[in-house]
């Protein structure tokens, strides 16, 4: 029976609202289906850890948790300032020594890194293992380089940060055995940014919310000039997104009909978003279940403007069947001849498609 050694930068569990979490949750069950032991480490938000019963419940045996905080995360990224940021944050060094004893007393056959900078430890752990028996697997959520050259349109510091992560992408995506990506997408911007070798990355789209196959759409039940945005409002990318759909769109559309209503749904808006509420914007913070959401918007909108990785609140949306709008990035990674998604970085064209609806 396989041995897995499985080390995550997200909390595996499917009861924290976002996707990554649930991601990572799906990887740690599909190992534990097939291998006679699974050992479980997470360095992951303290919210996130708190929030994971279900990771407790399975893997408590076999679990170690590192929990986060905003300072935790300062302080290593002080210490460790030669390296990318965003993967500094998780690097800490009592973390690595666990890692390196449980490596001295089992041989694994799997040791799999959820999330690029969970990958941090993928040097320390190369020193105690003999890499043809045992493989190496980093599974990508976002390729970070693509993300901070996005934001480098709006700060120089993330033009700056870009190249350092960019190289760091390089190395740690060279040394691993296999890349996991969610979309055909990430495999050619691997290939084309880091001259991976096409054989070396596995394709797993990630799975959709159990509560999609529950919603039920029929016309007595969809209002009518009823938009829906569902995404985990915590996400800077997201609460951007949805106050320049607000800016440029939205506000022009209310002024001509006025009957237009959007929904924000999903947790932890901020004091700005909150502050939108109106007769016509409805901020809902978290829903244990969106699925009412789902069956009474009339379109769903995904206006974001970075990030990367494909988006799967635009995949949950076409999956319960409501019509999508969205910018390039809000479609990455989904089949374009999909008919309910209409795709345009022009707000104009959403006003005008919005006006006709």
């Amino acid at each position: 029976m396989t041995k897995i050694l499985f080390i995550s930068a997200h909390a595996p569990t499917m009861q924290y609202p976002q996707a990554g979490q649930r991601i990572a949750f799906t990887n740690l069950v599909e190992y534990a289906g097939f291998s006679e032991t699974v050992d479980v480490f997470v360095i992951a938000n303290k919210t996130e850890i708190d929030a994971a019963r279900d990771l407790f419940l399975k893997f408590g045996n076999s679990l170690y948790t590192y929990p986060l905080n905003s300072l935790k995360k300062i302080e290593s990224c002080l210490s460790h300032y030669q390296m990318p940021f965003k993967f500094a944050s998780r690097y800490f060094k009592r973390v690595e020594e666990k890692i390196q004893k449980l490596l001295i007393v089992n041989t694994y056959d799997i040791i799999h890194f959820e999330c690029s900078h969970a990958a941090v430890y993928i040097a320390a752990v190369k020193k105690y293992i003999n890499p043809t028996r045992t493989k190496t697997v980093i599974s990508l959520n976002d390729v970070w380089t693509q993300v901070f050259l996005r934001q480098s349109a709006r700060s120089w510091l993330s033009s700056i940060e870009a190249t350092r992560i960019f190289l760091y992408e390089q190395r740690l995506y060279s040394s691993a055995s296999e890349l996991w990506v969610s979309s055909e997408k990430d495999r050619n911007l691997l290939t084309s940014l880091f001259s991976i070798p096409n054989e070396k990355i596995t394709i797993k789209p990630p799975p959709v919310n159990s509560f999609v196959y529950r919603v039920q759409r029929c016309p007595e039940k969809i209002e009518k000039k009823s938009l829906l945005f569902w995404a985990a409002m915590g996400r800077p990318e997201n609460e951007r997104g949805i106050l320049i759909f607000i800016e440029k769109c939205f506000q022009m559309l209310i002024e001509s009909e006025p009957d237009f209503k959007l929904y924000i749904v999903g947790a932890n808006p901020s004091k700005r978003v909150l502050n939108l509420a109106s007769q016509q914007i409805f901020i809902t913070g978290f829903v244990e279940d969106p699925t009412e959401y789902f069956e009474k918007a009339e379109i769903g909108i995904v206006p974001l403007l970075e990030g990367g990785g494909i988006k799967l609140k635009t995949l949950e949306m076409l999956e319960a069947g409501l019509p999508v709008i969205a910018t390039t990035i809000g479609a990455e990674g989904i089949l374009s001849q999909n008919h309910k998604l209409f795709v345009s970085d022009n707000f104009d064209d959403w006003l005008n498609i919005l006006k006709l609806s």
